[in-house]
C-alpha cells in the first residue's frame, strides 16, 4: 500500500488527506452534537452558541497540543495563523481537537446559564470524531504509521524492506467500538450528569496509553511518549474522582452493598 497525502485537487489545488479527515472528524462529531441536542430537547439558543464553541476550541486544541506532544520548538508553527490554514500540515493534533472541542463546548454552556450538565453528549460524538480523524492519519502515513512489525497485518512502508503496525486503525477501530458501548450507556442511571463524559475519557485514556507502544510519537521520559503521560493522567484523575464520588454518583450500589452486609 502506497502512502496518499493528497486525495484529490479542486482547480489544481491539492486536498490533503490529514487535514480532510481531521475537518471531517469535527464536523461529524459536531454533527452528533446537533443529534444528542434535539433527543436531549435543548433549545436553539443552547445548541447554537455550544456547538460553535466546540468547533473553535477544536481547532485551538488540535493546533496547542502540538506544543505539549512535540516541543515547544514547533511555537512559530502553531503561531502561525497563515500556517493553521496549510494542508500540508493539518489543523494538528486529533487528541487536542477533541480536547478542545469538550472545553469550548463547557465554557459555553457554563456562559449561557445551562442548568444541567450537557457533557455527556461529548461522549460518543468524541468517540466518533476520532475514528474518523484516524482514517487521514493511516492514509497519510502519519509519523510512519507505527513500530516494526512481524504481526500479518503489518503494512510496508515505502522505501523499507519491513512491516510496521497500522496504528491509525488499531485506534479506529477502538473508537467505533466505543462509539457504540457510549451509545448503550447513554441513558443509563450511572451515566448521567457528566458521568457518561468521564467514562469515555478514561476508557480511551486507558486504550490510547497502551496503542502508544505501537505507535512512532516521541519520547519524552521514562520511556514513554507525551500522549501516554496524558493518557496516564486522565485515567488515574477520572478512577480518583469515581471513587471519592461513588456515595453520591451511585447510591443504589451503596445500598445494595449495605443490604447484603
Amino acid at each position: 500500500m502506497s502512502p496518499m497525502p493528497v486525495l484529490f485537487t479542486v482547480g489544481g489545488v491539492p486536498i490533503y488527506s490529514h487535514g480532510f479527515f481531521l475537518l471531517f472528524a469535527l464536523l461529524a462529531g459536531l454533527g452528533w452534537l446537533l443529534i444528542e441536542a434535539r433527543r436531549r430537547r435543548w433549545s436553539r439558543e443552547e445548541v447554537i452558541p455550544i456547538t460553535l464553541a466546540a468547533f473553535v476550541g477544536g481547532m485551538i486544541g488540535a493546533r496547542v497540543s502540538i506544543l505539549f506532544f512535540n516541543g515547544f520548538e514547533y511555537a512559530p508553527l502553531v503561531l502561525n495563523m497563515y500556517a493553521l490554514f496549510d494542508p500540508r500540515i493539518g489543523p494538528g493534533s486529533i487528541l487536542g481537537g477533541v480536547a478542545g472541542a469538550y472545553i469550548g463546548g463547557y465554557i459555553a454552556s457554563k456562559a449561557i446559564g445551562k442548568e444541567s450538565c450537557s457533557c455527556d453528549a461529548f461522549a460518543p460524538a468524541m468517540a466518533l470524531a476520532t475514528a474518523i480523524g484516524r482514517v487521514g492519519c493511516f492514509l497519510s502515513f502519519e509519523d510512519g504509521l507505527g513500530k516494526p512489525t512481524s504481526l500479518p497485518w503489518g503494512v510496508p512502508l515505502p522505501g523499507a524492506d519491513y512491516l510496521v503496525h497500522p496504528a491509525p486503525l488499531y485506534d479506529m477501530a477502538f473508537n467505533l467500538v466505543w462509539f457504540g458501548i457510549l451509545l448503550a450507556l447513554r441513558d443509563h442511571k450511572w451515566m448521567q450528569n457528566g458521568n457518561l463524559l468521564k467514562f469515555g475519557i478514561a476508557g480511551y485514556a486507558f486504550f490510547r496509553f497502551f496503542v502508544e507502544f505501537a505507535r512512532n510519537n516521541q519520547v519524552m521520559a521514562l520511556g514513554l511518549t507525551g500522549q501516554q503521560f496524558a493518557s496516564a493522567l486522565l485515567f488515574a484523575a477520572v478512577v480518583v474522582y469515581f471513587a471519592k464520588n461513588r456515595e453520591k454518583l451511585f447510591p443504589s450500589a451503596q445500598t445494595a452493598s449495605e443490604s447484603v452486609s
